[in-house]
């Protein structure tokens, strides 16, 4: 069996870049038997893998040139290489008129559920639901079963059309503890609670921000200060509902993107971890914070309790009172701080690369022996 990956955002250090990366090497790791094309971008992230049965194609269009990349490029490869199985692992590519079977991947449906998120691109994606319509796959990979259910209420797909392979923790994101300089070159000061997602609509981190500057108003002695790690739309600190107390101004800190090794230390030396995302197709971060262990406080809606189970403190991300109460709770109750860290290393287990290339590896080989 011939099997082609769409692995060209593996380079990517968010969500769908880690997934591409982490279930496509694993998947190259277990597999002896078939032969993969594994599509890339500019660069190789798995150049540590040297398989005879696996080849590597380097992309020769820019990622930016998408459609004539999805119309052009990938047919001709995919007919070229003889391929049996497409498996893309960004979301919604279908390759038109491919003779062969599709695994549709979908992360989630946020530009369509979030209609306040990146308007700018609701009718691209959407033309990309309309491009499954026209050329079905023979399965759609998704990432949880909030997910699932989603696609299956919207996209009105059969459950039997629909797979879950779970996410788990890019390996390379390591858990570096000992590098103070980091912290220092950030100009950080302990103790502070840690954010992620920079001001992207959906993390909604300015009801983190807001729930921030009420507890330490209201607990003075607090000598917490707050670190939000994402790319930024502004220099100035983007609270259009409230304006932030001049006294407070320092103690809330925008990052900007940070390397792996950034982001472990960043992770490590945090006294919590909250995100109180407002939709998630999975939700990596809660994770990447249990390895690192620290408390975590996290949304009670969409996929989050799917990865957190108990290993987190959940709260309604529309609530600043309940995300202020519960960083109090964690700050002041130390067996609490015990507790979660131990859950949450416990939630890890169900979470593994290699079971989901294992399983992901069984769906290819029935999807390949189904008839059409």
């Amino acid at each position: 069996m011939r099997i082609a990956i769409d692995a060209r955002f593996a380079n990517l250090k968010v969500g769908i870049g880690r997934v591409a990366y982490s279930l496509t090497k694993e998947l190259l790791l277990i597999d002896d038997e078939n032969q993969y094309i594994v599509l890339l971008g500019k660069d190789d992230p798995f150049e540590d893998i040297n398989k005879k049965n696996v080849k590597k194609i380097r992309n020769a269009f820019s990622t930016k040139k998408k459609l004539t990349w999805q119309f052009i490029y990938l047919p001709y490869i995919l007919k070229k290489e003889k391929v049996d199985i497409f498996l893309s692992t960004e979301n919604f590519i279908i390759p038109p008129f491919f003779k062969g079977k599709t695994i549709l991947t979908i992360h989630d449906l946020i530009p369509i559920v979030f209609k306040e998120y990146l308007q700018n691109k609701i009718s691209p994606y959407k033309f990309k639901v309309f491009m499954s319509k026209i050329f079905p796959p023979e399965k759609i990979m998704t990432v949880s079963k909030f997910s699932k259910d989603e696609i299956k209420r919207i996209l009105q797909i059969p459950d039997n059309k629909i797979f879950i392979i779970k996410e788990a923790l890019d390996k390379r994101l390591k858990d570096i503890s000992n590098d103070n300089e980091i912290i220092k070159n950030f100009d950080i000061e302990k103790p502070y609670i840690l954010g992620i997602g920079g001001m992207e609509l959906r993390k909604n981190n300015k009801t983190l921000i807001s729930a921030f500057i009420d507890m330490i108003e209201e607990n003075s002695e607090l000598k917490h200060n707050l670190v939000i790690i994402g790319k930024l739309y502004s220099k100035k600190i983007p609270m259009d509902e409230r304006k932030v107390p001049e006294h407070l101004k320092e103690r809330i800190r925008f990052l900007g993107e940070v390397s792996d090794k950034e982001l472990s230390v960043l992770y490590k030396n945090a006294d919590m971890f909250v995100y109180p995302s407002i939709y998630e197709g999975f939700g990596l971060p809660p994770l990447e914070a249990f390895r690192h262990k620290i408390p975590v406080i996290t949304s009670e809606i969409t996929s989050i309790p799917e990865a957190t189970k108990d290993g987190a403190i959940l709260i309604n991300p529309y609530e600043k009172d309940e995300i202020k109460d519960a960083m109090i709770k964690v700050i002041r109750n130390e067996n609490l701080r015990k507790e979660l860290i131990k859950k949450g290393t416990k939630v890890l287990k169900d979470f593994d690369w290699n079971k989901s290339a294992q399983k992901l590896l069984k769906e290819i080989k029935k999807i390949h022996g189904e008839k059409r």
